[in-house]
Protein backbone atom coordinates (compact mmCIF):
# COMPACT_ATOMS: atom_id res chain seq x y z
CA UNK A 1 0.00 0.00 0.00
CA UNK A 2 1.56 3.35 -1.03
CA UNK A 3 2.44 5.35 2.01
CA UNK A 4 -0.17 8.66 1.95
CA UNK A 5 2.60 11.46 1.53
CA UNK A 6 5.05 11.52 -1.30
CA UNK A 7 6.64 14.75 -2.07
CA UNK A 8 6.06 13.60 -5.96
CA UNK A 9 2.00 14.56 -5.03
CA UNK A 10 -0.98 12.67 -5.52
CA UNK A 11 -1.20 9.25 -7.15
CA UNK A 12 -4.03 9.17 -10.30
CA UNK A 13 -5.92 6.24 -9.88
CA UNK A 14 -3.96 4.85 -12.94
CA UNK A 15 -0.63 5.18 -11.19
CA UNK A 16 -2.15 3.80 -7.96
CA UNK A 17 -3.45 0.04 -8.95
CA UNK A 18 0.44 -0.57 -10.43
CA UNK A 19 1.39 -1.05 -6.94
CA UNK A 20 -1.41 -3.09 -5.89
CA UNK A 21 -1.17 -6.72 -6.39
CA UNK A 22 -2.64 -8.60 -9.47
CA UNK A 23 -4.88 -10.50 -8.48
CA UNK A 24 -7.10 -7.47 -6.72
CA UNK A 25 -10.79 -7.07 -7.23
CA UNK A 26 -12.37 -3.89 -8.93
CA UNK A 27 -14.11 -2.63 -5.62
CA UNK A 28 -11.34 -3.61 -3.68
CA UNK A 29 -9.07 -1.45 -5.64
CA UNK A 30 -11.54 1.44 -5.57
CA UNK A 31 -11.85 1.33 -1.84
CA UNK A 32 -8.40 1.31 -1.16
CA UNK A 33 -7.67 4.53 -3.58
CA UNK A 34 -10.28 6.54 -2.12
CA UNK A 35 -8.90 5.68 1.63
CA UNK A 36 -5.33 6.76 0.40
CA UNK A 37 -6.38 9.92 -1.33
CA UNK A 38 -8.56 10.90 1.81
CA UNK A 39 -5.40 10.11 3.98
CA UNK A 40 -3.27 11.65 1.42
CA UNK A 41 -5.22 15.15 1.40
CA UNK A 42 -5.80 14.87 5.66
CA UNK A 43 -2.21 14.58 5.82
CA UNK A 44 -1.46 17.42 3.23
CA UNK A 45 -4.53 19.72 5.24
CA UNK A 46 -2.44 19.20 8.94
CA UNK A 47 0.66 20.09 7.31
CA UNK A 48 -0.57 23.63 6.02
CA UNK A 49 -2.64 24.21 8.81
CA UNK A 50 0.50 24.13 11.32
CA UNK A 51 2.46 25.74 8.94
CA UNK A 52 -0.10 28.91 8.42
CA UNK A 53 -2.64 28.70 11.81
CA UNK A 54 -0.67 32.06 13.58
CA UNK A 55 -1.49 34.07 10.26
CA UNK A 56 -4.35 36.48 10.49
CA UNK A 57 -6.18 35.82 7.34
CA UNK A 58 -6.58 32.10 8.36
CA UNK A 59 -7.92 32.75 11.48
CA UNK A 60 -10.36 35.23 10.14
CA UNK A 61 -11.70 32.34 7.92
CA UNK A 62 -11.74 29.63 10.57
CA UNK A 63 -10.68 30.57 14.49
CA UNK A 64 -13.93 31.42 16.86
CA UNK A 65 -12.49 34.39 18.36
CA UNK A 66 -11.80 35.96 14.94
CA UNK A 67 -14.94 34.54 13.33
CA UNK A 68 -17.20 37.20 16.11
CA UNK A 69 -15.70 40.46 14.31
CA UNK A 70 -15.67 38.91 10.73
CA UNK A 71 -19.84 38.19 11.48
CA UNK A 72 -20.25 41.74 12.99
CA UNK A 73 -18.53 43.79 10.10
CA UNK A 74 -20.25 41.53 7.17
CA UNK A 75 -23.63 41.97 8.67
CA UNK A 76 -23.27 45.40 8.83
CA UNK A 77 -21.85 45.26 4.98
CA UNK A 78 -24.65 43.54 3.72
CA UNK A 79 -27.26 45.66 5.31
CA UNK A 80 -25.45 48.28 3.46
CA UNK A 81 -25.73 47.03 0.02
CA UNK A 82 -29.32 45.80 0.67
CA UNK A 83 -30.33 49.64 1.32
CA UNK A 84 -28.39 50.45 -1.70
CA UNK A 85 -29.81 47.43 -3.83
CA UNK A 86 -33.41 48.55 -3.03
CA UNK A 87 -33.15 51.60 -3.55
CA UNK A 88 -31.84 51.42 -6.77
CA UNK A 89 -34.81 48.55 -7.48
CA UNK A 90 -37.24 51.54 -6.79
CA UNK A 91 -35.49 53.92 -9.08
CA UNK A 92 -35.52 51.52 -12.02
CA UNK A 93 -31.78 51.89 -11.97
CA UNK A 94 -30.76 48.08 -11.31
CA UNK A 95 -28.59 45.91 -13.21
CA UNK A 96 -29.69 42.45 -12.71
CA UNK A 97 -26.17 41.04 -14.36
CA UNK A 98 -24.44 38.15 -12.65
CA UNK A 99 -21.11 40.37 -11.15
CA UNK A 100 -21.26 41.39 -7.74
CA UNK A 101 -20.58 45.09 -8.74
CA UNK A 102 -23.69 46.65 -10.19
CA UNK A 103 -23.12 48.37 -13.84
CA UNK A 104 -24.38 51.54 -12.60
CA UNK A 105 -21.67 51.36 -10.11
CA UNK A 106 -18.69 51.03 -12.87
CA UNK A 107 -19.83 52.80 -16.15
CA UNK A 108 -23.39 54.58 -17.52
CA UNK A 109 -25.14 53.27 -19.96
CA UNK A 110 -24.36 54.55 -23.24
CA UNK A 111 -28.51 54.57 -24.67
CA UNK A 112 -31.73 53.65 -23.47
CA UNK A 113 -31.73 50.50 -25.36
CA UNK A 114 -28.63 49.91 -22.76
CA UNK A 115 -30.34 50.53 -20.14
CA UNK A 116 -33.50 48.39 -20.65
CA UNK A 117 -36.20 51.05 -21.13
CA UNK A 118 -35.75 52.77 -17.80
CA UNK A 119 -39.29 52.84 -15.58
CA UNK A 120 -39.73 52.68 -11.98
CA UNK A 121 -39.17 49.05 -10.63
CA UNK A 122 -37.04 48.08 -13.97
CA UNK A 123 -34.20 45.76 -14.17
CA UNK A 124 -31.17 46.12 -16.15
CA UNK A 125 -29.81 43.33 -18.31
CA UNK A 126 -26.31 44.51 -17.95
CA UNK A 127 -23.31 43.58 -19.64
CA UNK A 128 -23.73 40.90 -22.09
CA UNK A 129 -19.98 39.60 -21.83
CA UNK A 130 -20.50 38.77 -18.77
CA UNK A 131 -23.21 36.51 -19.30
CA UNK A 132 -21.52 35.04 -21.67
CA UNK A 133 -18.64 34.74 -19.48
CA UNK A 134 -20.51 33.92 -16.57
CA UNK A 135 -20.94 30.05 -15.55
CA UNK A 136 -23.87 28.42 -16.34
CA UNK A 137 -26.42 26.91 -14.43
CA UNK A 138 -27.61 23.05 -14.78
CA UNK A 139 -30.11 22.43 -17.79
CA UNK A 140 -33.27 21.90 -15.69
CA UNK A 141 -32.93 25.69 -14.14
CA UNK A 142 -33.77 26.35 -17.89
CA UNK A 143 -37.19 24.83 -17.65
CA UNK A 144 -40.46 27.48 -17.97
CA UNK A 145 -41.96 24.83 -14.88
CA UNK A 146 -38.71 25.35 -12.75
CA UNK A 147 -39.50 29.43 -12.64
CA UNK A 148 -42.29 29.12 -9.83
CA UNK A 149 -40.17 26.67 -7.68
CA UNK A 150 -37.15 28.95 -7.94
CA UNK A 151 -39.38 31.68 -6.73
CA UNK A 152 -40.72 30.79 -4.04
CA UNK A 153 -37.17 28.77 -2.58
CA UNK A 154 -35.12 31.79 -3.78
CA UNK A 155 -37.66 34.26 -1.62
CA UNK A 156 -37.32 31.77 1.10
CA UNK A 157 -33.81 32.00 1.30
CA UNK A 158 -33.95 35.93 1.13
CA UNK A 159 -36.52 35.83 4.34
CA UNK A 160 -33.67 33.81 6.38
CA UNK A 161 -30.56 35.75 5.37
CA UNK A 162 -32.42 38.78 5.90
CA UNK A 163 -32.63 37.36 9.30
CA UNK A 164 -29.90 36.14 9.70
CA UNK A 165 -28.01 39.45 9.25
CA UNK A 166 -30.61 41.95 10.66
CA UNK A 167 -31.85 43.56 7.50
CA UNK A 168 -35.52 44.88 7.49
CA UNK A 169 -38.37 46.26 5.46
CA UNK A 170 -37.11 44.45 2.21
CA UNK A 171 -39.98 44.49 -0.31
CA UNK A 172 -38.35 41.51 -1.67
CA UNK A 173 -39.53 39.44 1.55
CA UNK A 174 -43.03 39.19 0.27
CA UNK A 175 -45.53 39.61 -2.04
CA UNK A 176 -48.55 41.61 -1.92
CA UNK A 177 -50.41 39.59 -4.29
CA UNK A 178 -50.03 35.90 -5.05
CA UNK A 179 -52.22 33.87 -7.30
CA UNK A 180 -54.69 30.98 -5.93
CA UNK A 181 -52.52 27.68 -6.92
CA UNK A 182 -49.48 27.12 -9.06
CA UNK A 183 -51.60 25.28 -11.97
CA UNK A 184 -52.28 28.99 -13.28
CA UNK A 185 -49.11 29.02 -14.65
CA UNK A 186 -51.16 28.99 -17.70
CA UNK A 187 -53.08 31.89 -16.99
CA UNK A 188 -50.03 34.64 -17.53
CA UNK A 189 -48.80 35.01 -14.20
CA UNK A 190 -46.68 32.88 -12.68
CA UNK A 191 -46.98 33.38 -9.02
CA UNK A 192 -45.92 35.64 -5.93
CA UNK A 193 -45.75 39.25 -7.49
CA UNK A 194 -44.16 41.67 -5.69
CA UNK A 195 -45.32 45.76 -6.02
CA UNK A 196 -41.80 48.52 -6.15
CA UNK A 197 -43.35 51.77 -5.31
CA UNK A 198 -41.11 53.87 -7.13
CA UNK A 199 -41.24 57.98 -6.42
CA UNK A 200 -42.83 58.59 -9.83
CA UNK A 201 -44.37 55.28 -10.95
CA UNK A 202 -45.48 51.68 -9.44
CA UNK A 203 -44.48 48.69 -11.01
CA UNK A 204 -45.41 44.91 -10.13
CA UNK A 205 -42.36 42.42 -10.46
CA UNK A 206 -43.34 38.46 -11.45
CA UNK A 207 -42.11 35.26 -13.39
CA UNK A 208 -38.34 35.70 -14.57
CA UNK A 209 -38.50 39.37 -13.90
CA UNK A 210 -38.92 38.51 -9.72
CA UNK A 211 -36.83 35.66 -10.13
CA UNK A 212 -33.92 37.17 -11.64
CA UNK A 213 -34.00 40.11 -9.20
CA UNK A 214 -34.25 37.83 -6.24
CA UNK A 215 -30.88 36.01 -7.00
CA UNK A 216 -29.17 39.19 -7.87
CA UNK A 217 -30.18 40.46 -4.66
CA UNK A 218 -28.81 37.04 -3.09
CA UNK A 219 -25.57 37.03 -4.99
CA UNK A 220 -24.87 40.74 -3.93
CA UNK A 221 -26.37 40.99 -0.88
CA UNK A 222 -25.48 37.71 0.78
CA UNK A 223 -23.05 36.33 -1.37
CA UNK A 224 -25.09 33.26 -2.64
CA UNK A 225 -24.46 31.81 -6.29
CA UNK A 226 -28.39 30.54 -6.34
CA UNK A 227 -27.36 28.09 -9.14
CA UNK A 228 -24.65 27.23 -8.30
CA UNK A 229 -25.46 26.22 -4.93
CA UNK A 230 -22.83 28.07 -3.26
CA UNK A 231 -22.62 30.92 -0.15
CA UNK A 232 -19.90 32.63 0.90
CA UNK A 233 -18.71 35.80 2.84
CA UNK A 234 -16.40 36.70 -0.17
CA UNK A 235 -18.72 37.09 -2.83
CA UNK A 236 -15.98 37.73 -6.19
CA UNK A 237 -16.82 37.10 -9.59
CA UNK A 238 -19.44 36.20 -11.91
CA UNK A 239 -22.52 34.32 -10.62
CA UNK A 240 -24.41 30.98 -12.03
CA UNK A 241 -26.78 32.41 -15.08
CA UNK A 242 -29.31 30.38 -16.65
CA UNK A 243 -28.58 28.17 -19.92
CA UNK A 244 -30.41 29.34 -23.03
CA UNK A 245 -32.87 27.26 -24.02
CA UNK A 246 -34.42 23.90 -22.21
CA UNK A 247 -31.78 21.07 -22.61
CA UNK A 248 -32.04 17.90 -23.68
CA UNK A 249 -31.72 16.21 -20.09
CA UNK A 250 -34.00 19.22 -18.26
CA UNK A 251 -36.25 16.65 -17.64
CA UNK A 252 -36.30 14.19 -14.94
CA UNK A 253 -32.41 15.31 -14.25
CA UNK A 254 -30.65 13.93 -11.37
CA UNK A 255 -29.47 16.46 -10.42
CA UNK A 256 -32.63 18.65 -10.07
CA UNK A 257 -33.44 17.10 -6.61
CA UNK A 258 -30.00 17.26 -5.00
CA UNK A 259 -30.09 21.04 -5.97
CA UNK A 260 -33.54 21.45 -4.24
CA UNK A 261 -32.16 19.53 -1.03
CA UNK A 262 -28.88 21.46 -0.68
CA UNK A 263 -31.53 24.37 -0.42
CA UNK A 264 -34.01 23.54 2.04
CA UNK A 265 -31.15 21.94 4.63
CA UNK A 266 -29.80 25.32 4.54
CA UNK A 267 -33.70 27.10 4.86
CA UNK A 268 -33.52 24.89 7.79
CA UNK A 269 -29.89 25.07 9.20
CA UNK A 270 -27.56 27.91 10.55
CA UNK A 271 -25.51 30.88 8.99
CA UNK A 272 -22.16 28.32 8.28
CA UNK A 273 -19.73 31.22 10.22
CA UNK A 274 -22.35 31.37 13.19
CA UNK A 275 -21.80 27.54 13.52
CA UNK A 276 -18.07 27.93 13.23
CA UNK A 277 -18.09 30.55 15.88
CA UNK A 278 -19.29 27.57 18.03
CA UNK A 279 -20.79 30.51 20.43
CA UNK A 280 -22.95 27.60 22.30
CA UNK A 281 -19.61 25.28 22.49
CA UNK A 282 -17.69 27.92 23.89
CA UNK A 283 -20.57 29.12 26.55
CA UNK A 284 -20.66 25.44 28.01
CA UNK A 285 -17.01 25.46 27.66
CA UNK A 286 -16.94 28.64 29.69
CA UNK A 287 -19.70 27.32 32.61
CA UNK A 288 -17.37 24.42 33.18
CA UNK A 289 -14.46 26.38 33.38
CA UNK A 290 -15.62 29.07 35.48
CA UNK A 291 -17.56 27.04 38.26
CA UNK A 292 -13.84 26.98 40.40
CA UNK A 293 -14.09 30.50 40.53
CA UNK A 294 -17.55 30.38 42.14
CA UNK A 295 -16.86 30.88 46.14
CA UNK A 296 -20.17 29.79 48.20
CA UNK A 297 -20.07 31.83 51.03
CA UNK A 298 -21.92 31.48 54.53
CA UNK A 299 -23.60 34.59 55.57
CA UNK A 300 -24.71 34.83 59.11
CA UNK A 301 -27.09 37.55 58.39
CA UNK A 302 -27.99 36.97 54.87
CA UNK A 303 -27.94 33.52 54.53
CA UNK A 304 -25.80 31.94 51.47
CA UNK A 305 -23.95 34.31 49.24
CA UNK A 306 -22.02 33.44 46.16
CA UNK A 307 -18.17 35.70 45.62
CA UNK A 308 -16.00 35.88 42.60
CA UNK A 309 -13.43 34.07 42.82
CA UNK A 310 -11.32 35.86 40.67
CA UNK A 311 -7.86 37.61 41.73
CA UNK A 312 -8.31 40.85 43.91
CA UNK A 313 -11.95 40.85 43.65
CA UNK A 314 -14.38 40.90 46.37
CA UNK A 315 -17.97 40.77 44.84
CA UNK A 316 -20.52 38.59 46.31
CA UNK A 317 -23.88 37.64 44.27
CA UNK A 318 -27.23 36.06 45.77
CA UNK A 319 -26.57 33.28 43.11
CA UNK A 320 -23.91 31.49 40.94
CA UNK A 321 -25.50 32.61 37.84
CA UNK A 322 -24.63 36.19 38.59
CA UNK A 323 -21.37 35.40 39.48
CA UNK A 324 -20.79 34.03 35.88
CA UNK A 325 -22.15 36.90 34.32
CA UNK A 326 -19.99 39.05 36.41
CA UNK A 327 -16.88 36.90 35.37
CA UNK A 328 -17.79 37.17 31.70
CA UNK A 329 -18.26 40.83 31.65
CA UNK A 330 -15.44 42.04 34.37
CA UNK A 331 -13.35 39.61 33.99
CA UNK A 332 -13.47 38.34 30.50
CA UNK A 333 -9.77 37.38 29.68
CA UNK A 334 -10.40 35.09 32.69
CA UNK A 335 -12.45 32.88 30.41
CA UNK A 336 -10.10 33.50 27.14
CA UNK A 337 -7.80 31.81 28.81
CA UNK A 338 -9.62 29.12 30.47
CA UNK A 339 -11.10 28.32 27.02
CA UNK A 340 -8.33 28.62 24.69
CA UNK A 341 -7.87 24.96 24.46
CA UNK A 342 -11.35 24.56 23.41
CA UNK A 343 -10.98 27.35 20.67
CA UNK A 344 -7.47 25.80 19.03
CA UNK A 345 -9.39 22.97 18.61
CA UNK A 346 -12.42 24.19 17.32
CA UNK A 347 -9.83 26.07 14.96
CA UNK A 348 -8.33 23.45 13.72
CA UNK A 349 -11.99 21.28 13.18
CA UNK A 350 -13.28 24.29 11.42
CA UNK A 351 -10.35 24.37 8.93
CA UNK A 352 -10.29 20.54 8.66
CA UNK A 353 -14.18 20.38 7.69
CA UNK A 354 -13.89 22.65 5.18
CA UNK A 355 -13.58 20.32 1.73
CA UNK A 356 -12.49 24.01 0.04
CA UNK A 357 -9.67 25.22 2.40
CA UNK A 358 -6.54 26.85 1.28
CA UNK A 359 -3.66 24.12 1.17
CA UNK A 360 -6.45 20.99 0.34
CA UNK A 361 -6.41 20.69 -3.08
CA UNK A 362 -3.11 18.36 -3.97
CA UNK A 363 -1.15 18.34 -6.87
CA UNK A 364 -1.51 15.42 -8.83
CA UNK A 365 1.72 13.09 -9.95
CA UNK A 366 3.16 13.65 -13.57
CA UNK A 367 2.68 10.93 -15.61
CA UNK A 368 5.97 9.02 -16.45
CA UNK A 369 8.76 6.44 -15.43
CA UNK A 370 8.41 5.96 -11.54
CA UNK A 371 11.84 4.61 -9.50
CA UNK A 372 9.51 3.04 -6.72
CA UNK A 373 11.15 -0.10 -5.21
CA UNK A 374 7.66 -1.17 -4.35
CA UNK A 375 6.30 -1.34 -8.49
CA UNK A 376 6.09 -4.49 -10.09
CA UNK A 377 5.84 -4.17 -13.60
CA UNK A 378 5.43 -7.36 -15.19
CA UNK A 379 8.15 -7.41 -18.38
CA UNK A 380 6.81 -6.95 -21.81
CA UNK A 381 6.34 -9.34 -24.43
CA UNK A 382 9.30 -7.54 -26.30
CA UNK A 383 11.19 -7.15 -23.30
CA UNK A 384 11.14 -11.44 -22.32
CA UNK A 385 11.75 -12.26 -26.11
CA UNK A 386 14.87 -10.53 -26.20
CA UNK A 387 16.10 -11.72 -23.31
CA UNK A 388 15.46 -15.16 -24.43
CA UNK A 389 17.09 -14.75 -27.53
CA UNK A 390 19.87 -13.04 -25.75
CA UNK A 391 20.69 -15.63 -23.73
CA UNK A 392 20.46 -18.66 -26.63
CA UNK A 393 23.33 -16.61 -28.20
CA UNK A 394 25.14 -16.83 -25.51
CA UNK A 395 24.74 -20.32 -25.01
CA UNK A 396 25.79 -20.98 -28.79
CA UNK A 397 28.64 -18.80 -28.04
CA UNK A 398 30.05 -20.59 -25.47
CA UNK A 399 29.22 -23.96 -26.73
CA UNK A 400 31.49 -22.93 -30.09
CA UNK A 401 34.06 -21.67 -28.12
CA UNK A 402 34.81 -24.89 -25.81
CA UNK A 403 34.71 -26.63 -29.12
CA UNK A 404 37.32 -24.20 -30.80
CA UNK A 405 39.15 -24.94 -27.44
CA UNK A 406 39.37 -28.93 -27.74
CA UNK A 407 40.17 -28.65 -31.05
CA UNK A 408 39.45 -32.32 -32.33
CA UNK A 409 41.23 -32.32 -35.65
CA UNK A 410 38.31 -32.84 -37.80
CA UNK A 411 38.25 -29.64 -38.52
CA UNK A 412 40.24 -26.33 -39.62
CA UNK A 413 42.27 -23.86 -36.31
CA UNK A 414 41.03 -20.49 -36.06
CA UNK A 415 44.38 -20.07 -34.42
CA UNK A 416 45.75 -20.95 -37.87
CA UNK A 417 44.09 -18.32 -39.55
CA UNK A 418 42.97 -19.89 -42.81
CA UNK A 419 39.26 -19.93 -41.40
CA UNK A 420 37.23 -17.69 -39.15
CA UNK A 421 33.94 -18.88 -36.29
CA UNK A 422 31.56 -18.62 -39.38
CA UNK A 423 33.69 -20.09 -42.33
CA UNK A 424 35.16 -16.90 -43.84
CA UNK A 425 38.51 -18.09 -46.08
CA UNK A 426 41.39 -16.33 -44.09
CA UNK A 427 42.11 -12.72 -44.06
CA UNK A 428 38.99 -11.79 -44.37
CA UNK A 429 37.15 -9.81 -41.30
CA UNK A 430 33.52 -11.04 -40.37
CA UNK A 431 32.34 -8.45 -37.23
CA UNK A 432 31.13 -9.77 -34.56
CA UNK A 433 26.95 -9.45 -33.42
CA UNK A 434 25.49 -8.17 -30.30
CA UNK A 435 22.55 -9.25 -28.48
CA UNK A 436 20.95 -6.69 -30.52
CA UNK A 437 21.48 -7.90 -33.68
CA UNK A 438 19.56 -10.79 -35.59
CA UNK A 439 22.10 -14.22 -35.45
CA UNK A 440 22.64 -15.84 -38.66
CA UNK A 441 21.03 -18.96 -39.77
CA UNK A 442 21.89 -22.11 -38.26
CA UNK A 443 22.01 -24.93 -41.08
CA UNK A 444 21.42 -28.36 -39.84
CA UNK A 445 22.12 -31.87 -41.72
CA UNK A 446 19.01 -33.81 -42.51
CA UNK A 447 19.45 -37.48 -42.62
CA UNK A 448 19.48 -39.08 -46.10
CA UNK A 449 20.27 -35.72 -48.11
CA UNK A 450 24.11 -36.41 -48.76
Amino acid sequence: MPTPMSLDGLMSYKQFIQELEDDILPSEAERRYQEYKSEYITTQKRVYFNTHKEEEWLKDKYHPTNLLTVIEKRNEHARKVAKDFLLELQSGNLDLGPAVTALNKTSEPKSEDEAGGGGGGGGKRGKESDFSAAPKAPSFTSDPKRILTDIEQAQALVRKLDSEKGIVDNVLSSSETETSGKDKSHSGSTGPVIIIRGLTSVKGLEGVELLDTLITYLWRVHGVDYYGKVETSEAKGLRHVRAEGKGPDAKGDEGEDKFDSHWQQRLKGQDPLEVMAAKEKLDAAAIEALDPHVRKIRDEKYGWKYGCGAKGCTKLFHAAEFVHKHLKLKHAELIVDMTVKVREELYFQNYMNDPNAPGGQPATQQPGPRDRPMMRRKPSMESRLRDDRGGRRERDRIDRSEDQQRGDGNGPNPEEGGYDAFGGQGGVHVPSYSADMNAPPVLMPVPGAG
